[in-house]
């Protein structure tokens, strides 16, 4: 995989197992990543890593005004943004029954996994287009593409908007030279699962991994080859795909 000497890219959720393991390989290959958590306190950085560097940022991406200004500060300090990593999100409260989800626990999952999602697509789009283009992938989820067991309906509506938001802004801003795919996990093992994936009867989890076609969990670094592959020059006639990476869990065309 190529493409990434020199590029700016920005990555979100960068805090979490996942946009940490994808920022750290595009800065291993010479990229000049900019990551992006509500979780950071402060800037800090440049921090070499690898050919590249990493300057971390606070921003809550379900705040529009923050990620326009921290996308314009990013271009004007750094350069023109050409890589984008959509990697924040969460599924909020877990295995509660649909008639006891509130509006405002609706509207704050809804809001962190498509609005904020939507939010850096929009300024991405704004900073690619006067440069020709570049490459967008957003982190969906394999609750986007079939049901679960732990009964997050609202994190499985937004999950399944970035994958037909994916596919939106591939046909809108390929003209433009934007390309935009999209990665649906299966059950990844990460700070932010551990917990959940604990509270699993035993033989509910050895079911569940009996269903997974190489039978395992994923990990964080499962993620980063599909992503880079997304973001770099071997898939420059690639746009408006989603790929499952779950071990085979999910098998679709």
């Amino acid at each position: 995989m190529s493409g990434f000497q020199g590029r700016c890219a920005v990555i979100t959720g960068a805090k979490g197992d996942i946009g940490a393991a994808i920022a750290a390989e595009l800065a291993r290959r010479g990229a000049h990543v900019f990551a992006v958590d509500i979780g950071y306190r402060e800037r800090s950085g440049p921090e070499t890593a690898g050919a590249g560097q990493i300057v971390r940022l606070p921003l809550d991406v379900t705040d529009a005004a923050a990620v326009s200004e921290t996308f314009r500060e990013i271009s004007v300090q750094a350069a023109p943004i050409s890589l984008l990593v959509n990697a924040a999100g969460g599924p909020g409260n877990v295995r509660v029954p649909v008639d006891q989800v509130t509006d405002a626990d609706w509207h704050r999952v809804v809001s962190l996994n498509l609005d904020g999602l939507f939010f850096c697509c929009r300024e991405a789009a704004r900073a690619m287009k006067p440069i020709g283009g570049g490459a967008i992938v957003n982190i969906s989820s394999g609750a986007g593409r079939n049901w679960t067991r732990t009964g997050v309906q609202a994190y499985a509506a937004a999950k399944s908007g970035v994958i037909g938001l994916t596919r939106q802004l591939a046909r809108e801003l390929g003209p433009a030279g934007i390309r935009v795919n999209c990665i649906a996990p299966g059950l990844i093992e990460v700070d932010a699962t551990r917990e959940e994936i604990a509270r699993i009867p035993p033989e509910d989890r050895k079911a569940h991994i009996a269903n997974i076609a190489l039978g395992r969990l994923g990990k964080a670094t499962d993620l980063v080859g599909p992503t880079l592959f997304f973001l770099g020059d071997d898939a420059a006639f690639v746009t408006g795909q989603t790929i499952s990476v779950d071990g085979g869990s999910i098998m679709l065309g």
